[in-house]
């Protein structure tokens, strides 16, 4: 049977392999791939429920370091993360505020009146 302060160490360890492969999707050019970013959180998931079970343990103090380490570089990812969603949702903004733009200028450049002018001109006649 192993040792908790071994099984602790190694689920540390796993997490923080996770969290660093976390940190190297969310700093690569781009935004990182859903389906990436939600499969390490669920391989992560039952790690971090082990770890747990475990901090009841009388040596837990020892891990204590390592786990605060861990959950900072969790918040520094999920703030980068937040970053992107936030930086993406203005692009959007941008996007759909230009689409609307075109759209009421595109009349102007196909040479055409709008619609809405064309109806009246041919009711009147």
């Amino acid at each position: 049977m192993e040792l908790p302060s071994a099984k602790a160490d190694r689920l540390i360890t796993a997490l923080e392999d996770l969290a660093g492969q976390e940190g190297t999707l969310l700093l690569s050019p781009g935004l990182p791939e859903a389906e990436q970013l939600s499969a390490l959180a669920d391989r992560a998931a039952p790690l971090v429920h082990e770890l747990g079970a475990l901090m009841s343990d009388p040596l837990a103090g020892q891990w204590r370091p390592r786990v605060k380490a861990l959950m900072v570089r969790r918040l520094v990812n999920s703030a980068r993360l937040d970053a992107q969603v936030t930086r993406l949702q203005t692009d959007l903004r941008r996007i759909d505020e230009a689409r609307g733009r075109i759209a009421r200028m595109a009349p102007v450049y196909a040479g055409g009146l709008p619609a809405q002018a064309q109806t009246r001109l041919n009711s009147a006649a």
